[in-house]
């Protein structure tokens, strides 16, 4: 039986600092990078930043704050709109809402966002929208045959996943 371990970037910074210590002591104790990764389920690059930050400066040179973007920015909708949008995916049908789709997937949630508040969601911003709202994409085979060129996936068979619309499920 396999154990899955969580991802590290939902870790708290208490628990990703044991793991950077334990880390820096396993490649002082001879292991690699790949098989302290795999250990502790973080990628070898990861570790190679840490033993490298290290090295070259002792514990205080270890990342102490997370990167990236600040939880929250970027996104379109206020919590509200968010709440808002969610109730009508876990309650209606896109023919409900007049919008021409057999399942809520990204174009429907788009069309039903500018149909509620007007503006345009073009785009990338298509592709974030369900996402921001913690919404959960499900690619078929049917979307990666209809797919872009150069393979990257396709919009048309994505499927947002909530309560009983789709056909996803929420929270995987």
């Amino acid at each position: 039986m396999a154990l899955t371990l969580p991802d590290s970037r939902q870790l708290s910074d208490d628990v990703l600092d044991a793991l950077r210590l334990r880390a820096l002591h396993g490649r002082e104790l001879g292991y690699t990078q790949a098989q302290l990764g795999e250990l502790l389920g973080v990628s070898r690059e990861t570790i190679s930043r840490w033993w490298s930050a290290y090295t070259t400066g002792g514990l205080d040179a270890l990342p102490g704050e997370r990167t990236g973007r600040p939880l929250g920015t970027g996104r379109m909708l206020t919590d509200t709109q968010a709440e808002y949008i969610q109730q009508i995916l876990d309650t209606q049908t896109p023919q409900q809402k007049n919008i021409p789709a057999a399942l809520w997937n990204r174009r429907a949630v788009r069309d039903l966002i500018q149909q509620e508040w007007g503006g345009s969601v073009g785009g990338t911003h298509r592709r974030r929208v369900p996402q921001a709202m913690g919404l959960y994409l499900e690619e078929t085979a049917a979307s990666r045959t209809r797919s872009r060129p150069g393979g990257g996936p396709g919009m048309a068979g994505d499927n947002v996943s909530g309560a009983g619309k789709t056909s996803g499920n929420r929270g995987r």
